[in-house]
């Protein structure tokens, strides 16, 4: 089942094969149980990842405060814990905003692969700012609520963005 951003006047040619897509593959095209085991696969994967580097910085957190007096312990707990739920619901509202966003404009499906690839070569940038990671030791949990909050408004949507690309260049 198409959302209606991907099937607005479009009858896949039957002489066409469908474009291998970052993540499901092939599998965009029927949408049968290969496809949302990926998608199934791919959210769990993506949720378990979240939820362990959450917890890490949780834990780095704990660390940090726990040398800290009661009053001040708590307090920080308490500020800490508001900063994470504001993250998360912000990560949220800018994933949904961004989603929509590609939907009105869908990348092709090489498109989809260059950004794929442009994103696993930034990569090394990640490593060189660990610096910077412990100086933001203090706002880590609420950093990591709003990737979470991203992470899932990206991943459980009902259509993909590169699908409905894909969709869409079929068509032509």
């Amino acid at each position: 089942m198409a959302s209606r951003a991907s099937s607005e006047g479009t009858t896949p040619a039957k002489s066409t094969t469908p474009a291998k897509l970052p993540v499901v593959g092939t599998t965009w095209y029927r949408r049968g149980p290969r496809y949302w085991l990926r998608r199934a696969g791919f959210g769990c994967a993506a949720l378990l990842t979240a939820v362990l580097v959450c917890a890490a910085a949780g834990a780095l957190f704990d660390g940090l405060v726990s040398g800290l007096p009661d009053g001040w312990r708590e307090a920080s707990y308490v500020v800490e814990g508001a900063a994470a739920v504001v993250g998360l619901a912000w990560g949220w509202v800018r994933g949904r905003r961004q989603i929509r966003e590609r939907l009105a404009d869908p990348p092709t499906p090489a498109q989809s692969w260059a950004r794929q690839r442009d994103a696993r070569r930034g990569a090394a940038s990640g490593v060189s700012s660990r610096g910077l990671m412990l100086l933001m030791l203090p706002l880590l949990p609420a950093v990591m609520a709003w990737w979470l909050g991203t992470m899932c408004a990206a991943t459980f949507v009902r259509e993909l963005p590169s699908e409905v690309g894909a969709r869409r260049a079929m068509a032509r």
